[in-house]
């Protein structure tokens, strides 16, 4: 009869690792029928596979302490890293936001600078159109009524040559008589008033001429004015589109700005949330630095 095998943990930890690398669930009954013992041998030592805390033979390799310290700073580093990086990413955004911001106001403030001189400028061209609209009529008016003084001088006119003409025909006629003399003076005497009065009527044509003059000038002074407050209306009209435009365009790049700020602080906020998780995790190797020269200290049972 062949003397039965002697049952170690490491042939039952073998066993339990290679049921559960196959997918099963390492039991008693299992490990026995791989290896063999009996379940009051094969129980403790399963037990003490499962619990995770085998006792320490001499096969097994002890870890260096160092390793855990090394591990430790390392974590703790990156970890500062990634906050220092999470918080310069944030405090980058913000810094362009507020640049953003600023320009933002600016153009907002030039925009009502335009608008404010557009408004003017339209109730410049309306007065201008106004003005030149009197200027017209007054214009009309005066023209009208220089023609009629025109008229009425012409007619004057030719009524003296007319009567002067009569009276030279009537000299003729007559002859020069002695009683005719009397007559004659008198007719030259009031021809003479009425070639005063010609003369006075000429003067009041010439000054209706040069009004006329001075109101076709107006005019085109009018007009020129008004063409100039036109052009002026349409570029400032021009500059307030192009304004409008910039700061639809700094708008947008606010926009982009304060979601790339949202972003970082939100990278921030889990950076830290990595840290807060790696500094537990830092405690728990330090823990299991602790303990490991206890569990080392402690006799197999």
């Amino acid at each position: 009869m062949s003397k039965p095998t002697k049952i170690t943990y490491d042939a039952v930890a073998e066993a339990a690792n290679a049921i559960a690398l196959e997918g099963g669930k390492p039991s008693v009954r299992l490990v026995i029928a791989r290896i063999g013992g009996s379940p009051n041998t094969v129980l403790p030592m399963l037990r003490e596979w499962q619990s995770g805390r085998p006792v320490v033979r001499a096969a097994d390799i002890a870890v260096n302490p160092e390793i855990f310290r090394l591990l430790a700073e390392q974590i703790s580093t990156s970890n500062a890293v990634a906050v220092k990086a999470a918080e310069e990413r944030a405090t980058e955004a913000e810094a362009e936001v507020e640049l953003l911001a600023e320009a933002g106001r600016a153009v907002e403030a030039q925009v009502e600078e335009l608008e404010l001189a557009l408004e003017q400028s339209q109730a410049e061209i309306v007065k201008k159109e106004r003005t030149l609209e009197a200027l017209e009529i007054e214009r009309a008016r005066d023209q009208q009524t220089a023609q009629e003084t025109i008229s009425t001088l012409k007619a004057q006119n030719d009524g003296e040559r007319q009567r002067a003409d009569e009276a030279v025909q009537k000299v003729a006629e007559n002859g020069v008589r002695l009683e005719a003399i009397p007559k004659l003076e008198a007719e030259v005497q009031r021809l003479a008033v009425f070639e005063q009065s010609a003369a006075v009527l000429t003067a009041k044509l010439d000054d209706a001429q040069s009004v006329i003059e001075e109101l076709r000038q107006r005019l085109a002074a009018a007009e020129k004015a008004t063409t100039e407050a036109r052009s002026t209306v349409d570029k400032v009209s021009r500059e307030a589109e192009q304004a409008r435009i910039g700061e639809q365009s700094a708008q947008a790049k606010l926009e982009s700005a304060l979601r790339e700020t949202e972003s970082a602080k939100s990278q921030l906020v889990e950076a830290k949330a990595e840290v807060k998780e790696s500094r537990e995790e830092l405690k728990g190797l330090r823990a299991q630095l602790q303990d490991k020269p206890k569990a080392e200290a402690q006799p197999k049972a």
